[in-house]
């Protein structure tokens, strides 16, 4: 794998992850410009990471910049103009997730991508971390036989208060786009392309969900019940169940998991721990580095397809939930 210079949009709490993260790529990469319209926020992530570029304005991070691959980690409604720009100048782009709001957005920059031969890729980085790669192994392999339903939840008891993004419209507010994101990605990996979406929300004053329930079914008669809050912390593990037996990736399922969980129906369990290094960025960091190296503009593992079908997922969930953002879509 190659070294590349990075850029960082969005200098926030998710960035000091990945600079952080970024030390342990095999390869050696480095984070050679940082952009924010918080001078404040640039000059502190930019001082603790000895990263000399430094950036108010996208156009001069574009112009000035000087970099092979932007990490965009603003709020979700600033990502779509952000990508835009960033691959119509030809710099590869890795965007946290969800990576824009709608999955019309996400076919404008799809199509960009391809037509500009510039690498894209949301970063759903729990895709790459071992549980989920453990996870898929066992599926493919019939550990639990055939799949009859997926059951996740993630939830997180957010501060009311005024500098907070999660009950914030204005910043992509909501449980679904910051959370219920997770549960959707994990049913799609697994289960595909629902044949029926349902859902209900609880709306706050503001007509951003709060708390979120999913239904989604099959054609093969599988179904998955998912759910996420900005109301309670009460995460449990994933649960993943076959026709003869279940695997549980256990809490906190969605990030750094304590292991994997196989029990067969006869109630024999078999349990694997699981530990890395780091909070686990690195790995999907690996994947881009690795992607762009051998001029791939997608990966075969977070391709552009499977991120325009969780967008089309949630586009439904939104829509029967009555939740929009209007300024942004």
């Amino acid at each position: 794998m190659k070294s590349y210079r990075w850029g960082v949009i969005g200098p926030g709490t998710i960035a000091e992850y990945f600079a952080n993260d970024l030390q342990l790529v095999k390869t050696p990469q480095k984070i050679v410009s940082v952009l924010s319209d918080h001078e404040k926020s640039v000059n502190e992530f930019s001082d603790k990471h000895n990263v000399e570029k430094r950036f108010l304005n996208l156009d001069d991070f574009i112009s000035k910049g000087d970099v092979d691959i932007a990490y965009i980690a603003t709020p979700h409604p600033l990502h779509y103009e952000a990508i835009k720009a960033c691959l119509q100048n030809h710099i590869a782009v890795l965007c946290e997730k969800p990576i824009v709001i709608n999955h019309e957005q996400f076919e404008n920059i799809r199509i960009l991508s391809k037509t500009n031969n510039t690498f894209l890729m949301e970063g759903m980085w729990i895709r790459f971390l071992p549980h989920i790669k453990r996870l898929l192994d066992l599926v493919s392999r019939k550990k639990i036989g055939e799949l009859i339903s997926v059951q996740a939840s993630m939830s997180f008891k957010a501060p009311r208060d005024n500098c907070n993004r999660y009950f914030d419209p204005e910043k992509g507010g909501g449980s679904l786009l910051d959370l219920g994101i997770y549960c959707v990605f994990l049913s799609t990996i697994l289960l595909g392309k629902p044949a029926s979406v349902k859902a209900i929300g609880k709306l706050s004053d503001k007509n951003i969900d709060e708390a979120c329930a999913i239904l989604l079914s099959y054609n093969n008669n599988a179904y998955a019940m998912l759910e996420s809050s900005l109301l309670v912390k009460q995460n449990g593990p994933a649960e993943i169940f076959g026709s003869t037996g279940v695997i549980r990736l256990l809490s906190p399922w969605f990030e750094k998991s304590a292991g994997i969980e196989v029990e067969s129906n006869d109630g024999e369990i078999q349990k694997t721990p699981l530990d890395w290094e780091g909070h686990g960025l690195q790995f999907e960091i690996e994947e881009v580095v690795s992607c762009i190296s051998k001029q791939q503009i997608e990966s075969d593992l977070m391709p552009h397809a499977l991120s325009k079908m969780i967008l089309e997922i949630m586009d439904k969930i939104r829509d029967q939930i009555h939740v929009s953002y209007p300024k942004y879509e």
